[in-house]
């Protein structure tokens, strides 16, 4: 559910099969973190609460990449290709090293390549209005299929995993996009506080929901003894309630209601009987997928061009994600999940509430927006 969210508006409503292609295999990379965390841990004999720095380095990396590119480089369809290029072969390379350090060395690459082409997807996507919740299907679909292929390779090896995703990685160095934009400048800003409030949300909403969802294989194998195939089902019942969220969310008016609701799906996984993990990922997805698109179209309303924080948002909502794992690693090498369902549960009921906070108050669009006309 967190990976997909990355560029799951990447495309436009008529998207082109490179975009799609491009948002399947970051969505799919990010989908992989949870099924890698034992089989590294197990490779390069390390505990499964350090396997996170992966994820840290990655997702950090991913961060710089959408606040850096878009102050430095205008976007155009080649440079989506030049990114997809750089991917692919990293994670060919993911597949060889013996050395744990080099590993994490190489997904801090690949992570910063990932950002780049969700910078150029979600550009192609904002200068859209009603292209958000139409192409906000293809992250759950992509988590939907391909979380029993990853449980199987995993069940290999990490190794494989790495090269599943470089077959993913494929149509997007293929295939041609056009993408279009300008360079970030100071003078394309607007000043609404609102949107800062709105952005740091996102990232509160990442950092708390990624440090436990990357774990949550380990309390389905700890706290309810399900096996990796098991576990694998509660994420494509994740990925299927993204989906019908997504779906909604073009007629869903209250987003940060959807986060706060988040809640009580997380710590369902944690507490109760197995039934109630499948139950919990289910509902997580839904209101994930329900509430996202509608506080990035919060966002563009605020903003004096739809795509102005295009970048912002992802690079804020990857910080969130880059300390999630610190923080859920904390709690999993001290062998606390079910407090860790908690504090996970608590920091997104926060989130959700500066989201409602926002959208009951009384800011003003900005004069360019053709409402205030």
């Amino acid at each position: 559910m967190q990976g997909p969210t990355r560029i799951a508006y990447a495309a436009g409503r008529h998207a082109s099969v490179a975009l799609v292609g491009a948002t399947a295999a970051v969505a799919l990379m990010y989908a992989a973190t949870p099924f890698l965390i034992t089989p590294i841990a197990e490779r390069y004999g390390v505990s499964e609460g350090a396997v996170g720095a992966v994820s840290v380095a990655q997702v950090g990396a991913f961060a710089v990449a959408n606040f850096l590119l878009p102050r430095l480089l205008t976007p155009n369809g080649r440079l989506l290709r030049v990114f997809a290029a750089v991917l692919l072969v990293l994670n060919v390379v993911s597949a060889l090293p013996s050395m744990y350090a080099v590993l994490v060395a190489i997904r801090l690459f690949a992570g910063f390549a990932a950002g780049g082409m969700t910078w150029l997807a979600w550009t192609s996507a904002m200068q859209e209005r009603t292209s958000m919740a139409a192409v906000a299907s293809t992250g759950p679909v992509t988590a939907l299929v391909g979380a029993p292929l990853l449980a199987l390779a995993a069940g290999s090896s990490d190794r494989a995993v790495y090269l599943l995703l470089a077959v993913m990685t494929v149509p997007a160095v293929l295939l041609t996009a056009k993408v279009t934009g300008e360079r970030r400048t100071r003078g394309l800003v607007s000043r609404s506080r609102s949107n800062r409030i709105l952005l740091f949300a996102l990232a509160t909403t990442t950092l708390f929901g990624s440090a436990l969802f990357i774990n949550e294989t380990l309390v389905a194998r700890d706290l309810h003894g399900l096996t990796g195939m098991a576990a694998s089902v509660g994420y494509s019942l994740n990925a299927a309630g993204g989906l019908l969220g997504a779906r909604l969310s073009a007629r869903h008016r209250y987003p940060g209601w959807a986060i706060l609701l988040i809640a009580p799906g997380a710590v369902m996984t944690v507490l109760g009987p197995p039934a109630l993990f499948y139950v919990g990922m289910a509902w997580w997805g839904f209101m994930f997928w329900l509430a996202i698109p509608g506080v990035l179209q919060m966002l563009s309303d605020r903003s004096l061009s739809p795509s102005e924080r295009a970048g912002d948002a992802q690079g804020l909502m990857a910080i969130g994600r880059s300390i999630g794992p610190i923080l859920g690693g904390a709690f999993v090498d001290v062998g606390s999940l079910v407090g860790l369902g908690v504090v996970a549960a608590t920091g997104l009921a926060v989130s959700g509430g500066m989201v409602i906070g926002v959208q009951e108050g009384r800011e003003h669009l900005p004069p360019t927006d053709p409402r205030t006309a």
